[in-house]
């Protein structure tokens, strides 16, 4: 199979993508701001720290790459915009055919009144400039929108829904990662943004149904 950078990988929802890509036969690259040893023989590391790497920094770490998953998030101006913003500048002058973007549920809806104002607009704000900067790229994307973020176990089951579809709610970690994992491979999945939250369908039964709406 080919080879997924991940970046975020040591975060709590990266490190689930990089174990789920890796047990699903891809050679992983695991990019994250501190060195790590990978956790099988497919797993090697990178170290990029978002908030200070180059695009030409980031270019030379995705050559080879074919696929990148980006699930880092910190600081929003920092990482979750400028980093991700010249991650997408570098995979598409390395040739990167693929980018999965994970953002965040509210970002380009209406959200409860207690996320507006201060910190999260600047929030939302910086996850909506790096969706907009990766459908303006000529990559081959998929922007995931999940709910509140839960490290309970997860149980392959979710909803997926185009932005402002589904009501406000949560998801697992693992849920997550296994739908970033699925969506990697699939050419359908191309061209779409859609929220993720807890369901009642298995991850691969939901993208069929976002699929064809």
């Amino acid at each position: 199979m080919s080879t997924v950078a991940v970046f975020g990988a040591t975060g709590q929802t990266g490190r689930r993508v990089v174990d789920r890509l890796a047990r699903a036969g891809h050679d992983v690259l695991a990019v994250s701001r501190r060195a790590g040893g990978g956790r099988s023989p497919q797993i090697r590391t990178a170290t990029a720290d978002l908030t200070r790497a180059t695009v030409s920094e980031l270019r030379k770490i995705l050559n080879g790459v074919h696929s990148v998953v980006f699930a880092a998030a910190g600081d929003p101006i920092r990482v979750d915009r400028d980093g991700a913003l010249r991650v997408i500048e570098a995979a598409e002058q390395a040739g990167v055919t693929r980018l999965v973007l994970i953002t965040g549920m509210g970002v380009g809806r209406t959200r409860p009144a207690e996320y507006y104002g201060g910190f999260w607009d600047t929030y939302f704000g910086a996850k909506e400039a790096s969706e907009r900067a990766l459908r303006a790229s000529g990559l081959s994307w998929t922007i995931l929108q999940p709910g509140e973020l839960l490290n309970d176990r997860g149980r392959d089951r979710v909803a997926l829904a185009p932005t402002g579809s589904l009501p406000i709610g949560a998801v697992t970690r693992d849920d997550v990662a296994a739908v970033a994992t699925a969506v990697v491979d699939r050419a359908d999945a191309a061209g779409h943004g859609w929220e993720v939250v807890d369901g009642n369908l298995s991850i691969e039964s939901a993208i069929d149904a976002a699929v064809q709406r």
